[in-house]
């Protein structure tokens, strides 16, 4: 059961576009730990479960049926269903960035306005 959960981590984790170093930084622990954890190499408590789960934006029991509920379904549908998922995940990330950019360029001007 334990290795289900730790495949349905990472298969979330890729559809989400999270990379380990993401999920470390957020757990607050190194890349190479987190990678661990994916592995089955670290055993995970429920305590890191729950970040993990919260991290991710779902429940404990998505996590633990997250198979069932994805990748269960066969043949084109799936693929074209996973690869929609991750085409609109990319551009959701590219949209954020640029929205960052565009504050944090904004908050540049306003310092120089200052400055002035």
């Amino acid at each position: 059961m334990w290795n289900s959960i730790l495949n349905n981590i990472k298969n979330i984790r890729e559809l989400k576009n999270y990379t380990q170093e993401y999920m470390a930084v957020q757990l607050g622990i190194t890349q190479s730990a987190y990678n661990k954890i994916e592995k089955g190499k670290t055993i995970l408590g429920q305590d890191r479960l729950l970040k993990i789960a919260i991290i991710l934006e779902v429940d404990i029991d998505d996590i633990i049926n997250f198979q069932s509920s994805i990748f269960d379904k066969t043949g084109v549908e799936k693929t074209r269903e996973m690869d929609a998922v991750v085409k609109l995940n990319k551009i959701y990330q590219k949209k954020i960035e640029l929205l960052e950019k565009a504050l944090k360029d904004k908050a540049i001007a306003l310092d120089l306005i200052k400055k002035q």
